[in-house]
């Protein structure tokens, strides 16, 4: 047997591990216990995520108000991503469909 593999014995007779195998054997109970941590941390997150749920709202159609002036028509619609551009008879109105926001609206020059 070599060195590395021998068991030294200390004053009391008691087998005690090589220095390397000591520093190899404190970093394996670091790492289990790292990982055992984390394992808790993930369950932990699994819970919190299964009994805190966002509630979900009834997704119906939008319904929004363009503001409009008495008498004004639309006369098109064009869609882009979650931009809606209604052509209406005096501009443009430009709405952001995720928002459900009117961002923007174009008049004519005269």
């Amino acid at each position: 047997m070599t060195e590395m593999d021998e068991l030294q014995a200390d004053a009391a007779g008691v087998q005690a591990l090589p220095p390397n195998a000591r520093k190899l054997l404190r970093l394996v109970y670091i790492m289990g216990i790292v990982l055992v941590l984390l394992l808790i941390a993930l369950v932990g997150g699994i819970i919190w995520k299964a009994t805190n749920k966002v509630p979900s709202v009834a997704k119906g159609p939008a319904q929004f108000d363009l503001g409009l002036a008495p008498g004004e028509a639309i006369t098109a619609v064009t869609m882009d991503g979650d931009r809606m551009a209604v052509t209406t008879t005096h501009g443009i109105v430009v709405v952001d469909l995720r928002k459900n926001v009117v961002l923007n609206r174009i008049a004519p020059r005269p």
